[in-house]
């Protein structure tokens, strides 16, 4: 255990301890070594979400919105976008970075060269692309073997590892934008429009509405759509919270339920340790987002802490 993460695993020791005590055991979490495990993956989630509030307290550099600068960085930009009440850009980049995803050795390359056009003179930005999504897919399409060229690494993020620059294809990067644009068109022109009909709701119920109308975005599954709408929140774009952690459908995440929660030969289905989850979020004040997280990352190896940087 890091010296540094010594009182919030007490912290979070204490949290657990007084829910079991009023909720029952958490099965597995039994031998001390794997409960161990898993507080100090919830630090480090919670860690992360912690990030994001520390970058809306910067004064951030002008070049993280440059795609021809090293210093690039979608997250950065959005909040700089946001700053000079540019709201579409700052969402649209949001986006790019979840389609992208930050490859571990390329880093940003993917979303820096396409929203940059590989330098060849202006961007693909929110007006450019939703303006005319078509000649972004001509472009995509002509240049897709700039965008993979060698020598250097190159790719989408780790949760993003499936995903296709093809331009044209149905679960290609052309027909992800396109899908995406005609969501946020099918309210107006602009994301404010697209959120509108839901401002009457509560947090939680607006987080749920807008990851069910997503639906209709190809290539944005289950855990796009969940880190599209927690960033919207984090960066203060959009006043959404999550109800719960949408287990139906996922794999990491609902393995670790599965191990948190079930008794040795019990078959709970998704939607019973999804609910059983949010009892054990609202108990604990760990939020659904930063559970989801740490028990995806907790249950490939459980008796052995393992660091994740994503």
């Amino acid at each position: 255990m890091r010296a540094n993460y010594i009182t919030e695993a007490e912290r979070i020791a204490a949290l657990l301890e007084d829910f079991e005590a009023h909720n029952g055991p958490l099965p597995g979490i039994s031998d001390p070594g794997v409960r161990g495990s898993l507080i100090q993956q919830i630090i480090d989630s919670e860690q992360r979400v912690r990030y994001f509030a520390v970058l809306l307290e910067r004064e951030l550099d002008p070049a993280s919105v440059d795609p021809a600068s090293p210093g690039f960085d979608p997250l950065r930009a959005a909040i700089i976008k946001q700053r000079a009440g540019e709201y579409d850009e700052a969402i649209w980049l949001v986006f790019l970075y979840v389609h992208f995803g930050k490859h571990r050795r390329a880093g940003w390359r993917y979303v820096r060269e396409v929203y940059g056009r590989l330098g060849q003179g202006g961007l693909w930005n929110w007006s450019n692309t939703s303006n005319d999504v078509t000649a972004f897919r001509f472009w995509l399409h002509d240049n897709n073997q700039e965008l993979r060229r060698q020598p250097g690494p190159h790719g989408f993020g780790n949760h993003r590892k499936y995903e296709s620059l093809n331009a044209w294809a149905q679960t290609g990067t052309g027909s992800a934008f396109e899908s995406y644009i005609d969501w946020v068109h099918s309210e107006g022109g602009e994301h404010n429009q697209r959120f509108a009909p839901f401002v009457s709701l509560s947090p939680e119920d607006r987080f749920d509405a807008l990851f069910r109308s997503m639906r209709d975005v190809r290539r944005f599954g289950r855990i796009a759509r969940f880190d599209y709408l927690t960033t919207l929140h984090r960066l203060g774009l959009l006043e959404v919270v999550p109800p719960h952690s949408y287990l139906v459908g996922a794999t990491g995440p609902l393995a670790g339920a599965t191990m948190l929660l079930s008794q040795n030969g019990s078959h709970a289905s998704a939607r019973e340790l999804q609910s059983s989850l949010q009892n054990l979020s609202s108990a604990t004040g760990i939020s659904p987002d930063v559970l989801e997280d740490a028990i995806c990352n907790w249950q490939k190896s459980p008796a052995h802490y393992i660091r994740f940087s994503g």
